[in-house]
């Protein structure tokens, strides 16, 4: 997050302003840090016993946040149970992408993630977001509707990487699943299908991307769909905005999806989990995906948040699923910690 002071004039500053209101310190909305302003965040320093200076840096903005940050950003909560998640604040500067091998429905991935405990252990695995999608028959209803684990000032694992800094790289990271299969295979009657052990799910060609040369080994993909790329697209200018990820200037093209040293090492931005894992195929370089990360630098410079709160449909804790559905819809997670 930047450090804001008496003088600055950004849209964190208009961010800021948001997440005082909500803690009883009323502001005009504006992206002038002015002396008003100034004002509110020495009376919310003092009230916190922070250092009192007028200046929002980590301290001041930890504190804010768990004050304030109260958003739903167009998102149903479907929340995981409190031992699930880590309850801690972390400054956040990058984002990762996932795609979830599992089918359409983010609700039984995060429902996964609630039963994938061994007994006498607790995984904490997930991400904040799961991005939902058209069902195999058609049905559309979770097609680009989002649903939120846990509150992203937080975190839980969902990068596994045998790196000395994989705790770290969790911990800074927001994490957005897409509802997708990945990889298929093709039969020699020409049908698409997704193998996982003894279950063979058959996919519509109308839902395969076919790579023109292969990636990671594979061919044929269960392709992101139209709404779940645009509501990628949302997610990631809106967290970009709030937590100062920064969003390059660059021209993506399939070859960006390697292994890359600098997500390794803990660059901020977007990346995605095969940038940190050979083993990964999430997210895999589908020309439609790529066009949306190749539109986002520009998009980023004229988008503006909406502090109209949306409504949230607030579900609570996952209901007990059945297990062989659990394992239908997420077949590859519990790989994500090993």
């Amino acid at each position: 997050m930047k450090t804001l002071r008496k003088g600055s004039f950004n849209s964190s500053v208009s961010f800021l302003k948001n997440l005082l209101c909500r803690s009883g310190y009323p502001l005009e909305i504006s992206p002038n840090f002015d002396e008003k302003t100034h004002e509110k965040v020495v009376q919310f320093q003092r009230a916190n016993f922070l250092h009192v200076d007028g200046i929002v840096g980590n301290n001041s903005w930890k504190k804010i946040m768990l004050a304030g940050y109260k958003f739903s950003w167009g998102t149903i909560d479907y929340i995981l149970e409190d031992d699930e998640w880590m309850h801690e604040y972390t400054e956040k500067d990058t984002i990762y992408l996932h795609h979830t091998a599992g089918l359409h429905r983010p609700d039984y991935t995060i429902g996964w993630w609630e039963n994938d405990n061994k007994p006498g252990t607790l995984n904490r695995v997930g991400t904040s977001f799961v991005i939902g999608r058209k069902s195999l028959e058609g049905d559309d209803m979770f097609d680009g509707v989002t649903y939120r684990a846990f509150n992203e000032m937080f975190w839980a694992h969902h990068l596994g990487t045998r790196l000395k800094n994989n705790s770290i790289l969790n911990k800074k990271s927001i994490g957005i699943e897409i509802c997708s299969l990945g990889p298929l295979q093709k039969s020699n009657d020409g049908q698409f299908y997704f193998q996982s052990n003894s279950k063979k799910i058959v996919v519509p060609e109308s839902e395969v991307c076919q790579l023109d040369t292969p990636w990671r080994g594979h061919q044929y993909f269960q392709k992101y769909t139209e709404k779940q790329i645009v509501e990628c697209e949302r997610l990631l200018l809106t967290l970009a905005k709030v937590f100062d990820v920064p969003i390059r200037d660059f021209k993506y093209t399939s070859s960006w999806f390697s292994m890359s040293e600098e997500a390794q090492t803990g660059a901020p931005g977007v990346w995605t989990h095969c940038h940190v894992r050979t083993d990964k195929t999430d997210c895999f370089p589908q020309p439609e995906f790529i066009e949306m990360l190749n539109g986002l630098f520009t998009k980023y410079q004229d988008f503006e948040l909406d502090y109209v709160e949306l409504e949230a449909i607030t579900m609570g804790a996952p209901n007990e699923l059945n297990k062989a559905d659990l394992d239908h819809y997420a077949l590859d997670l519990e790989l994500i910690v090993n």
